[in-house]
């Protein structure tokens, strides 16, 4: 792919590469997987669909069928007289019956509310700021610095990482625009995150156990902070290399949360200032300085760093991992087009950050596509570490972690700008698909959830021995069941707001996830042609799947109720056998992993809602 062109292109140029890598090292096999999973998805599958397998025997290209469904027949059940035609599976599918939540609707909706008071609240408390707390002059915490929780023993929480954190003030970023507001913002939260930038720019200057600025910015690959910014000199899986992309994603979305809102960065921090009546002391006092302070530098780790093993955000295996490099083209993305289209002055004069960005870019995106092994021809979900496959399934919550964060924008059209691995890609919604089924069975909490076609207690990968506070069994997290559920209203939201037709391929492969929604959905392809469902937007049968998939996520955030504390605190864990808090309590995670799935949730119904 030419580095002039736009990122649509992502798939069509990575697969030109893939028959020629295929053929020399990779063999025949893995050939016919590559045209089989990623050839052009026919509508709106994410890339999930074969526009037409090949006959093999005779080079000819399969032909393929469409199974339109505008309203699902109550009879449903029907038996083929000879092979399966259009009407047999026209009248075989049909949407699984689906509850929400094991409690009164009235109840369900009183609890969420108040949820979700207490989470955002909870998680502004475990923030350095003095407008917000009194961390600073009680426990000595940094203004603008974050703690992953509060627990100071079994386990001991008690510090900052750059990954946490920044997902975390990223969650505040979504929360600063405030209608009520004569300047349309929260300034409290403004300063917040000002503060947050602020301590970045020290954390970054500051020695530690993996590295500084020079020679190649390896300083910023250290996850671990003390809560005063005193570097962590323990022993620890260093370095990660998620947390300088997602603080630069954390900063841009700043920045372009301001910019909508009609104001610069110099304006809001005169504003803060003459509202609180203090001085923020800040290491910047202009967008310039800033990206020239703190976001080049994040930016600029990515390009130099993102080929070396390091780390995942578990803190367990070093090696490549997809949420990592997911999270790096995404930052990359970003960054090249602040660079290019909305402050090209900022760049130098030869343009070689721009020009180091592109190429970064093209070359993470084939790293995710093709070199790193992450989409595997026997596997029908995204493997988060291909080195330890085999130890491993490679089903891991990160993968979906990895798509909510790097797609959290609420802009969505067909002509808007693509990036890969969105919510509808089916090798996210597989993964979701196995970390439900193996979950279901692996934690006891779910049995009595497992034939009753709701959400489960999700935890990080089915093989965790980590509990909490020492290794034995792993347990169900909150954030990870949180996340199953947004992915879900993220879904509703993508289809409805791109207004195209629902298809999905019906190969028993790519659309394992699907019959999560769908009864009988599962079956094998006939012969050599294809067969996909097709499901017209706006018909009955479209609104349909869409409230089912909503009620699914509903399902899962019931298990959230389920068990959170009378208070609403959520720990990082919850027991496999008694669903009690285990772990870190009130961790700040936890609470915006929820916060999250609520305003995902208010704008899949919002969606649902709109006039056709």
């Amino acid at each position: 792919m030419g580095k002039n062109q736009c990122e649509q292109g992502f798939r069509d140029g990575a697969r030109r590469k893939w028959p020629r890598i295929s053929l020399l090292t990779l063999g025949a096999g893995y050939l016919l997987w590559v045209f089989l999973y990623n050839s052009d998805a026919p509508s709106t599958s994410g890339g999930a669909g074969p526009r037409g397998r090949a006959n093999f025997a005779t080079g000819q290209p399969a032909t393929t069928h469409n199974v339109t469904i505008s309203n699902f027949n109550p009879q449903g059940s029907v038996s083929p007289t000879s092979a399966p035609d259009y009407s047999y599976y026209q009248q075989r599918i049909q949407l699984r019956p689906l509850i929400s939540s094991t409690v009164a609707r009235d109840e369900f909706e009183a609890w969420l509310q108040k949820q979700t008071t207490v989470s955002f609240e909870r998680l502004l408390a475990n923030i350095g700021d003095v407008e917000l707390n009194n961390l600073s002059s009680t426990d000595g915490v940094a203004e603008g610095g974050v703690i992953a929780s509060p627990s100071k023993q079994a386990p001991n929480y008690f510090y900052q990482w750059v990954r946490d954190s920044a997902i975390t003030i990223n969650t505040v970023v979504s929360h600063i625009s405030n209608s009520s507001q004569s300047s349309g913002l929260n300034l409290t939260l403004v300063g917040t995150v000002l503060k947050y930038i602020n301590n970045s720019c020290i954390l970054q200057r500051t020695a530690n156990p993996s590295g500084s600025l020079q020679p190649e910015l390896e300083g910023l690959g250290e996850p671990k902070w003390e809560v005063d910014d005193s570097a962590f000199t323990g022993s620890w899986g260093r370095p990660q290399s998620d947390g300088p992309p997602l603080r630069a994603i954390t900063t841009l979305n700043f920045l372009s949360t301001l910019n909508q809102s009609g104001h610069s960065l110099e304006n809001v921090i005169d504003l803060y200032q003459k509202e609180f009546k203090t001085d923020l002391r800040l290491s910047f006092q202009s967008e310039r300085e800033l990206i020239e302070q703190a976001l080049a530098l994040d930016l600029n780790f990515v390009v130099k760093n993102w080929r070396k093993s390091g780390f995942d955000l578990w803190e367990e295996v070093n090696g490549q991992h997809f949420f990592t490099a997911l999270c790096q083209l995404k930052a990359v993305s970003l960054g090249r087009n602040y660079y290019t289209n909305i402050r090209p002055e900022f760049d130098n004069e030869q343009k070689s950050i721009s020009g180091g960005l592109h190429n970064s870019f093209e070359d993470i995106l084939n790293f995710l596509l093709v070199d790193g092994g992450f989409l595997n021809p026997a596997k029908n979900y995204i493997v988060e570490t291909p080195q330890i496959l085999g130890q491993r399934s490679g089903l891991d919550i990160a993968i979906l972690i990895g798509s909510l964060l790097t797609h959290d924008s609420e802009e969505n059209s067909p002509n808007s700008e693509k990036f890969p691995f969105d919510v509808n890609d089916s090798g996210i919604l597989n993964s979701l698909y196995g970390l439900v089924k193996q979950m279901e069975i692996l934690y006891p909490v779910n049995h009595q959830r497992a034939n009753l076609n709701l959400g489960v207690a999700l935890g990080r990968y089915p093989e965790d021995i980590y509990n909490g506070v020492d290794t034995s069994e792993g347990n169900p997290w909150f954030l990870a069941t949180s996340a199953a559920a947004e992915v879900l209203y993220k879904v509703i939201w993508h289809y409805q707001s791109l207004n195209q037709d629902l298809v999905i391929p019906l190969d028993g492969w790519q659309s394992e996830f699907w019959s999560l929604i769908f009864e009988r959905i599962d079956f094998s392809l006939q012969g050599q042609d294809t067969w996909q469902l097709v499901i017209p937007y706006h018909s009955p049968a479209y609104n349909q799947t869409m409230v089912s998939l909503f009620t699914l996520g509903d399902s899962f955030l019931d298990k959230v109720r389920e068990h959170v504390s009378d208070e609403g605190e959520m720990s990082e864990q919850f027991n496999r056998y008694t669903g009690f808090l285990q772990g870190a309590r009130h961790l700040t995670w936890s609470y915006g992993a929820f916060w999250s799935s609520r305003r995902w949730r208010d704008q899949a119904l919002k969606a649902l809602n709109a006039p056709n």
